[in-house]
């Protein structure tokens, strides 16, 4: 395999409204002959960057070693695995436009476009984990370009993930003036990692993606009395996937696949949002592969083993079974 990092100058990204780089690095695995080969986009959970899936593990592979591993197993005959930087002030990304944080579906698309012109192929598939799960089923769907899809544990079913954490949010965030305030004290302190920061800024993270008001953030929730503010909340849940793959379903059908997979003991409550999804497309009659492990949130990129080679086998198949 090859690894090779490319700069990739967006113009999605240019005069984002955080100033986070529009100039950024795409990591590009390879195999022997890649022309032609899958094409694959791995997008990041949150508080991470596709880039770490280069990072030295001892408890796991990094995204190199395990392609490697898989064509030596005969798991792949190879994919071209595409790892691009999306991190943001933010936190992280949940992979859509927005007024607020950058256009970062664009972005993804940006990548799509290029790469599959460099490699000279139309087998391309999308995969992610948590917030890189929801990217994957958010852009997957979207955009026919996208042949396959893979969703480990993605954002779904906002009721259960999200309202949990609100008053973490709405605590941290009413000691300051506005959530400027506090995003800026954040970043300036020494020490970030603090649960509760880090739920504060996961949820701010969502309102600039859910419910932007041009370079603004509107909260979901009455900072003085903590009630739940409908008109943003049905913002948030319009870009539900529970609610937004309804209006898919016809470019869903026409998908070479899409693979679902959830720990059984997710900590975020993904496995009901999982499980509604597996419903409604069962329902709608679209294929798909819906899987439940035994396991929570986090270690789970054993997993990956079995989305690869789905989408590499349905990819290169050209057609559902």
């Amino acid at each position: 395999m090859n690894l090779k990092l490319v700069e990739f100058e967006s113009e999605s990204l240019k005069d984002n409204p955080l100033k986070d780089p529009y100039k950024r690095k795409v990591a590009v695995i390879e195999p022997e002959n890649p022309q032609g080969k899958p094409l694959i986009i791995y997008l990041s959970g949150f508080l991470s960057s596709s880039l770490s899936m280069l990072n030295y593990d001892p408890f796991s592979e990094d995204m190199k070693t395990r392609l490697e591993r898989m064509k030596a197993e005969g798991k792949s005959n190879g994919v071209v695995m595409v790892l691009p930087d999306t991190f943001t002030k933010m936190g992280g990304n949940q992979y859509l436009n927005s007024s607020a944080v950058g256009n970062y579906e664009d972005y993804v698309m940006e990548v799509v476009k290029t790469l599959s012109e460099t490699y000279k192929t139309d087998k391309i598939g999308i995969m992610g984990k948590s917030s890189g799960g929801y990217g994957s089923v958010m852009i997957g769907m979207k955009h026919k370009e996208i042949r396959a899809i893979a969703d480990h544990s993605g954002d779904a079913y906002f009721e259960y993930i999200y309202i949990p954490e609100f008053p973490v949010a709405i605590e941290r965030l009413g000691r300051f003036s506005s959530w400027r305030e506090w995003f800026t004290t954040f970043w300036n302190r020494e020490t970030k990692k603090r649960r509760d920061e880090l739920t504060t800024l996961m949820i701010l993270a969502m309102s600039a993606f859910y419910s932007p008001r041009g370079e603004d953030v509107e909260l979901p929730f009455s900072l003085e009395t903590g009630e739940i503010v409908e008109d943003v909340w049905k913002r948030w849940v319009e870009k539900d996937p529970v609610r937004a793959l309804k209006n898919y379903v016809t470019a869903l059908r026409e998908k070479e696949v899409v693979y679902i997979d959830v720990g059984k003991r997710d900590e975020y409550n993904i496995q009901y949002g999982s499980r509604i999804i597996h419903s409604i497309l069962s329902k709608s009659g679209v294929d798909h592969v819906y899987e439940e492990f035994d396991g929570g949130h986090h270690d789970t990129s054993f997993r990956y083993d079995y989305s690869i080679a789905i989408l590499e086998k349905y990819l290169n198949d050209g057609e559902k079974q």
